[in-house]
């Protein structure tokens, strides 16, 4: 579902898709208090909250890729953020950040440390 928001009342963990890949997997507190994946953090930034009423909606700026074109490197990485030279030549591996949790980022533990803050 693209509905985070049902998601958090009937999952325990969840898998973040992009691009046909699982970008990330963690437990539904540890993914909704601290998203180890920009894309993840992107898709939590975007939920309209009842407490900021009368403000813009966050967006995940571009668009997603062509499934038929997908990008060098990390498919992510034409809307990412946190984007690097790294990101368009390296496809990230899986790194597992504890407790079961992964995250398919080079920049994974940053993301993840911006997000707790």
């Amino acid at each position: 579902t693209h509905d985070l928001g049902v998601v958090a009342g009937v999952a325990d963990r969840i898998a973040v898709m992009y691009a046909g890949r699982i970008v990330e997997h963690a437990d539904v507190r540890s993914l909704y208090r601290a998203p180890a994946h920009p894309y993840t953090k992107g898709l939590l930034e975007s939920i309209p909250r009842l407490d900021v009423r009368g403000q813009e909606l966050a967006t995940i700026k571009g668009l997603p890729p062509n499934l038929m074109r997908i990008p060098s490197g990390c498919p992510f990485h034409p809307r990412c953020p946190y984007v690097q030279q790294v990101c368009v030549d390296v496809v990230p591996h899986s790194l597992v950040l504890g407790d079961g949790r992964t995250s398919e980022c080079h920049f994974a533990q940053e993301v993840l440390d911006d997000s707790a803050r």
